[in-house]
């Protein structure tokens, strides 16, 4: 959210034309009047200007170039970080000469910009990932020792509730079968599972194929610490006792 990449080609279009130059931050007086100048803190992909989101014009653009990137069938969506103003960099608003006023300006629009992108990606079918639930992580998965409290927070009488959330679920390659067993038995209908957004091929399972139909109802407990949930092809069953997982596929 905070930098134009000039390794983006739709963001390098507008970055080198002069008539776009009041889309991005330019060193100022002090008293928030630009200079004409733009910062530019050149980085590995090149040089990286900084958006200006107060200016209508940079956010209708920055959004539409965004989602524009999501319109393959084969992309879901779109991921973005950065949104608090000046997240990774610090030192941008006192070598601009911004005051604190321009910075919480700055930071209010970065938010408006960023909940427009992310109900327009939305309504265009597509999702942000940084919208979702934070669960991402091998952190975010239930252990032998917290598996009945990880799994009762999500079922039982908090399962309805639990599935009007959307949810990314990070899985542990050391309980890989725990992990994925606890993600069917709780997840809503819009949910992620893998390995985070920086996973690679490195980290491909094969189970990521399974078929396991859809579900068929909500995760339940009975006896105490066993959970599971009926899918098309068989109860997805995680035994939290003995640290087990059952999962049927087709």
């Amino acid at each position: 959210m905070e930098l134009a990449l000039q390794a983006l080609e739709s963001q390098r279009l507008v970055m080198y034309d002069p008539t776009k130059k009041y889309y991005f931050l330019q060193y100022t007086d002090g008293a928030g009047n630009k200079n004409g100048t733009l910062y530019n803190e050149p980085g590995g992909p090149g040089d990286q200007y900084f958006w200006d989101y107060r200016v209508p014009d940079a956010a209708n653009y920055f959004i539409s170039s965004v989602l524009n990137t999501t319109m393959s069938p084969f992309v879901d969506g779109t991921f973005t970080d950065d949104i608090i103003f000046p997240q990774e960099h610090g030192g941008c608003p006192g070598n601009v000469k911004m005051n604190a006023s321009d910075v919480l300006a700055m930071q209010l629009a970065t938010s408006v910009a960023n909940g427009r992108l992310i109900d327009t990606a939305v309504a265009a079918g597509k999702y942000v990932w940084a919208a979702f639930g934070a669960e991402d992580g091998v952190g975010s998965t239930p252990k032998a020792a917290t598996c009945a409290a990880w799994m009762r927070a999500r079922c039982g009488a908090n399962a309805a509730a639990y599935q009007k959330t959307a949810i990314t679920q990070g899985c542990d390659p050391n309980n890989f079968n725990q992990t994925l067993a606890s993600f069917l038995i709780t997840r809503p209908p819009i949910a992620f599972y893998g390995f985070g957004w920086e996973s690679d091929m490195k980290d491909w399972r094969a189970e990521f194929l399974w078929a396991v139909g859809e579900p068929a109802g909500l995760c339940t407990e009975g006896p105490a610490g066993v959970f599971s949930r009926p899918w098309t092809y068989g109860a997805v069953t995680l035994d939290c006792n003995k640290w087990v997982a059952e999962i049927p596929t087709a």
